[in-house]
Order: C-alpha cells, then structure tokens, then sequence
C-alpha cells in the first residue's frame, strides 16, 4: 500500500491519507455519507442547505474570517453535494496544513446556524432552483431523473424544491443535521506532503475541541432504486429540444465497471466517439450530443444526452437508437476498444497528477468500496478489458429495448 494509511481516530472519524512528497500541496477533504437520497421527502434538499450554511459563520469564526482566512493561505475552499455524499473540502500549501485542518473542522462541528443566514439562503437556493429551470439543459437532466427513478429518492433533485425549501425551519436543520453529520459518518481524505501522524494528531487535537450532539450511529439504508421506463414529454417554447435516454448501468463495486468506463466512452464519452462522430460531424444533428455512465453505491444508469432542432429530434432518436443496438449486435472494432482504453488510461494518469484528484478518488474508494485500490491495480484492470467483456456489458446493460426511458423537453415537430 506504499504511502496509504488508514485510521480510525478516537472521535469516530475515518482517516485516509496518501504521502506524496513530491507535490507542495495537501488536499484535504471531508466526506460526509449523506446526500439527497438520504432525505426524507418532505426535507428534499436539506443536505444541500446545510452544505451552504457551513460557510455562514462558526463559534470561533465569522463568515468574513473564514473568507479572510484561506485567502491569507493562498487556497482554495469549497463543498459541494451529491445524490449520496456532501464533500467539504481545501487545497492548500502543506505548510498550512494545521492551519487547514482548524478551518475544515470549525465549518463542520462548530457552525451556528442563526436563524436570520437561514432566511437568507432560502433566497438564494431559491434563486439557484429557478436558475436550472431557467437553463433547458439542466433542466432536462432533473426532469429526466423524476422521470427515470419515480418515487425511488434517487429521483430527488439535489437543491431540494420550492415547496421544501419555504418549509426548512432551524429544527428541521438541526434534527437532520445532529443524525447525518456525526463523526462516525465522516471520512477525511488527504493526499499530498505531510505526515500521516502529524495530520492525525492535528485533527484529534481539534475534534477534542468539539462537544458531543450528534447521534452515535447513522444508519446506512439501500435505498429503492427502480427505474420506470417508456416516453416522457415535457413540452416547452424553446429553439432547441432537448432530450435524454437513460438505459440501466451498474453499481461502483461491480465486477464490469472498467468494463462500463470503456463501453461509455465507444459510446459518446469522448469526441472521438460513435455518437459525437455520427450525430454530430457526420450527420449534423446536434451540437451537444454525449453520453455518461453514473455508478452509485447500490444502482448506475447510462445516459444519452442531445440538444437537436425540433425537426431532427425523430431522426436523432433513431440514430442514437440505431447506433445503441449497432453496438449489442455486432463485435465491437478492437481499434475503437483500445482507443477507448488509451483515453482512460491516460485520463487517469493525469488526474495522478493533482493532491486534489488523488484525495478524491481515495475517498470515494474508502466509502463504496471500503479499501485502497492503487494506481497499478486501476491501469492493469483497465488494460484486462478486451472486445469480449465490452460485448458482455454492452448486451447486458443496452440488450432490452424496452428498458430504455426517453425524457423530452421542448417541441417537436
């Protein structure tokens, strides 16, 4: 395992680092296990909200301090939330990682949440809402998802609702907060130039500082995850209509996800691809046009995503499908195979190249897959997949026609 170590510290937090001397920077985030599909219905969007008012203010800091403070440190903060993690996290240079540390743990364990920043974000997430209805693009995509996923959490929208957001009082926050963001759920990830006893004794020395709220154990529930399949139209005045097809994918930890990575990018995960080749160059049909796999701890899903004129949506469709089962029935090119491999491949060496693409991908390994999967053990499963395990997905995930749901925004003609 080299320079990867893993401890569990005397607050409950998990612990993962990654020394490598050569960078001057240390990335350091904290991974909470909670996300919009964490979210009872009727507080959709609260993991969101709380991710915001982490920057508001602390015990020990003012929102102008936490601002002041990173930039005198020459860094970078920020958080963001997903379907099943809320990531808050800094970059800075290493000899600023205590200073880091302080920081990362006061926004977490000591923020006030006054009741006056709450009334004002819901204005602003508010505003935010209205910003992805404003956008067809995104728009399509969170339509797509309530289409897709049903009454599954999957199919929550990440920034809640409007109705949802008018409702969050302090309570609520604070409820759903004590029970989601204890120690116990939260593993810290740091890759970069430090000392894993250094950084462990930095982070114990500030946890001592943190009074005990929280619940002692958060359970980690599989979440309904069927999918709903067949056509949705949502129709809307817009110049372009925007579409996507969602067809079933795999979770993180199966054994066909490398497998999946290359099927995508044959697919439309790249430029060179059948669908960015044959929609676009070759045809014209669409400007945007891309495909994606989404793997999440128990469920995944593909998606085709286009923007097309109204009067090429039904022959777009057909292309996209004709070019789907094009892939399931017939053997798919060895040149196309290792192009897709070498785009990984090296896509992946690159991302070995920045603390912050290191911390991450340790983090999500340690959480979906509970281990540390080097770098030589990625490049060797990534270069093991070959026409047959492509074909085997591809008929896997792409074979049952009526397993595919086509979300519609726009007109058409």
């Amino acid at each position: 395992m080299g320079n990867f170590k893993k401890e569990v510290l005397k607050s409950g937090i998990t612990l993962i680092t990654e020394k490598k001397s050569y960078f001057n920077s240390v990335s350091i985030g904290l991974w909470v296990k909670t996300g919009s599909v964490c979210e009872p219905a009727g507080l959709n969007g609260i993991s969101h909200f709380i991710e915001h008012l982490l920057f508001k203010g602390t015990k020990n800091r003012t929102y102008k301090d936490i601002n002041r403070e990173i930039d005198l440190m020459g860094g970078a903060l920020n958080a963001f939330t997903g379907t099943e993690l809320t990531c808050l996290y800094t970059k800075v240079l290493y000899k600023n990682y205590d200073n880091a540390v302080s920081l990362l743990i006061d926004l977490m364990f000591n923020s006030l949440f006054p009741e006056d920043e709450i009334e004002k974000e819901k204005s602003v997430v508010l505003q935010e809402i209205s910003g992805v209805e404003d956008d067809p693009s995104d728009y399509s995509m969170e339509l797509f998802h309530k289409n897709f996923y049903g009454n599954s959490p999957y199919a929550f929208p990440i920034l809640g609702t409007e109705d949802t957001i008018k409702d969050f009082s302090r309570k609520k926050i604070m409820d759903y907060y004590y029970s989601h963001y204890n120690p116990q759920n939260i593993v810290i990830s740091v890759a970069g130039n430090f000392e894993h006893d250094k950084m462990a004794d930095s982070i114990n020395s500030h946890m001592d500082k943190i009074g005990s709220k929280f619940d002692s154990k958060t359970e980690q529930k599989k979440f309904e995850t069927g999918k709903i399949y067949g056509d949705f139209f949502h129709e809307k005045d817009l110049e372009q209509t925007h579409f996507l097809i969602g067809l079933e994918g795999i979770n993180r930890s199966d054994p066909d996800f490398f497998s999946a990575e290359v099927l995508n990018t044959i697919l439309g995960g790249s430029v060179s691809s059948k669908l960015f080749q044959e929609v676009r160059e070759n045809k014209g049909l669409a400007y945007s046009i891309y495909s994606n796999a989404v793997f999440h701890k128990f469920d995944g899903y593909f998606y085709i995503y286009a923007g097309v004129s109204p009067k090429k949506f039904k022959l777009s469709k057909k292309l996209i499908f004709d070019i789907i089962n094009g892939i399931v029935d017939s053997n798919t090119y060895d040149g196309e195979i290792l192009n897709a491999k070498k785009h990984i491949y090296d896509g992946f060496l690159l991302g070995m190249e920045s603390t912050s693409q290191i911390m991450n991908r340790n983090a999500v390994n340690e959480i979906y897959e509970n281990k540390y999967i080097p770098k030589s053990q990625v490049l060797k499963k990534i270069d093991k997949v070959d026409g047959a395990s492509v074909k085997r997905i591809a008929e896997r995930l792409f074979s049952n026609k009526s397993g595919r749901n086509i979300s519609v925004l726009g007109k058409i003609s």
